[in-house]
């Protein structure tokens, strides 16, 4: 079975960016979605990205050239 969730460094690598670029692109809200995984009393939480937005978002991205 395929994972839902990946970590920030597996989503690195597939996006083929740094991890801080990949964690400055979140700062200023841009880049691929994210799910932030909150604990009660743990504000800061885990980053995990969905493989399904990894997709969407490698597809809105993708330049198409005109033949």
């Amino acid at each position: 079975m395929e994972k839902l969730l990946i970590t920030e460094a597996e989503a690195s690598k597939l996006l083929s960016v740094s991890l801080p670029t990949l964690r400055n692109d979140r700062h200023c809200s841009r880049g691929c979605r994210y799910v932030k995984i909150v604990k009660t009393g743990n504000m800061r939480g885990s980053i995990r990205y969905r493989m399904a937005d990894i997709i969407e978002y490698i597809e809105k991205n993708t330049i198409k050239l005109v033949e």
